[in-house]
């Protein structure tokens, strides 16, 4: 992993997750959110401006999607409106407030209590300067406050996960907020928390659930999940993956095949359509877990979570949608979006060659090793608003290995 770069598997609130959202909203499918999820985690980017990237939703969507996922993660909006009002808003030209006042629901959508900023704030971790410009850059780049504050180096993964936990307590009402907040000053001495907190981080944690790769594979159907869903009261606070388990509506080699699968996904030895695949071959035909990898791996993914230049140009938000549309041609997937998309991305005018050159030199860094993607995004926007060489923005955000990649990347040799 590239010098400086942080992999964020953090215990946060897990209500209302950003992919089951649209996946229960009718705006993606099963295919799309695993497809999705696994380059998302592959390139340690969020899910959000993945969907986007990928085509699969719109800016305007996923704001709203965001929104209501903090109106409910603050308990004031029951999940299964949140979900309706995210159909609405996907499939018609509507701001998320027109939405919320058409169901009935009188209150701020802008409300956003406990949020992480104020809470580093109060814990006296972070001032308000700070977590301004850190804010100011989220906005621009498009990356959560959270990652933007571990990636500049003015927070630690494990005191991120303590500030974390600090807001679900908070918002969930288990405790006072001044108790939540002393609790968190002190957390960088407490080893056993820091302990705690790193096994944590280093557990590569299935992405993908065991409901999602059975739908997959399409060894279940949505109208399973849906009654799943529906008898989740009556489950004792199990997760649907483990009803399914114990329930005994698939063989045990079949289960333990798919949990295996699931390891494989999150240490991206698989993606899901293959890991799905073979969980189909050893339902269909009874093969061993390896048979059916293999004979999977036949079968050549269409897309295998790479970002490629022109993915990197649109997360970095040096092209938008509406500039995509203007070259009237929008890549079906990766393998289109070779130089053809570039040169016509310069004759339009809506990129200069300068733009072009360090966009490519940071895809470079990229895959040389040297920066991360959300590095890449970051040094890109230094580098359009300073004017400053794209050496020197990498010389001050202190991102490269040895003395800097520039000594020895090929990125520079040209």
């Amino acid at each position: 992993m590239p010098s400086g770069s942080v992999e964020i598997n953090i215990g946060s609130d897990t209500r209302c997750m950003l992919g089951e959202m649209f996946f229960k909203a009718n705006l993606i499918s099963i295919d799309q959110l695993c497809h999705a999820l696994y380059v998302a985690h592959k390139n340690c980017l969020p899910l959000g401006r993945v969907l986007v990237m990928l085509g699969m939703t719109k800016t305007r969507v996923l704001e709203g999607a965001l929104t209501l996922q903090n109106l409910v993660r603050q308990n004031l909006l029951p999940p299964k409106l949140a979900i309706h009002c995210l159909n609405v808003l996907g499939n018609n030209k509507v701001r998320i407030s027109e939405v919320l006042s058409e169901v009935g629901w009188t209150g701020n959508p802008l409300k956003d209590e406990g949020n992480l900023g104020e809470i580093l704030i109060e814990a006296k971790i972070l001032t308000r300067k700070s977590i301004d410009d850190a804010l100011g850059l989220s906005r621009h780049v498009g990356l959560p406050l959270a990652r933007i504050l571990v990636l500049q180096g003015m927070i630690s993964s494990k005191l991120l996960v303590a500030a974390m936990k600090a807001q679900e307590v908070i918002r969930s009402g288990r405790v006072q907020p001044e108790e939540a907040i002393r609790a968190l000053s002190s957390a960088a001495s407490m080893l056993e928390f820091e302990k705690a907190c790193e096994n944590h981080l280093e557990t590569k944690q299935p992405f993908i659930k065991l409901e999602e790769l059975l739908l997959l594979a399409r060894l279940m159907s949505d109208s399973d999940l849906q009654r799943f869903e529906g008898e989740r009261d009556h489950f004792g606070g199990k997760t649907i993956g483990e009803y399914i388990v114990e329930s005994g509506i698939y063989s045990s080699n079949l289960i333990a095949s798919a949990v295996r699968l699931q390891t494989m996904i999150a240490r991206m030895e698989l993606s899901p359509l293959m890991a799905a695949m073979a969980l189909r071959l050893i339902y269909s035909r009874d093969l061993s877990l390896m048979e059916a990898i293999k004979e999977s791996y036949m079968e050549k993914p269409p897309y295998d979570g790479e970002i490629s230049l022109y993915h990197l140009l649109r997360l970095s938000g040096l092209i938008t949608a509406f500039d995509v549309r203007r070259l009237g041609h929008l890549p079906g997937s990766p393998t289109t979006t070779g130089e053809a998309i570039e040169d016509r991305l310069l004759k339009a005018g809506i990129l200069n060659r300068a733009t072009m050159e360090a966009a490519k030199r940071c895809h470079l860094l990229m895959k040389e090793g040297f920066l991360t993607t959300e590095q890449a995004m970051i040094v890109l926007q230094h580098w359009s608003w300073s004017g400053e060489g794209l050496t020197r923005v990498l010389e001050k955000l202190q991102w490269g290995t040895g003395s800097m990649p520039t000594l020895t990347a090929q990125a520079f040799r040209t």
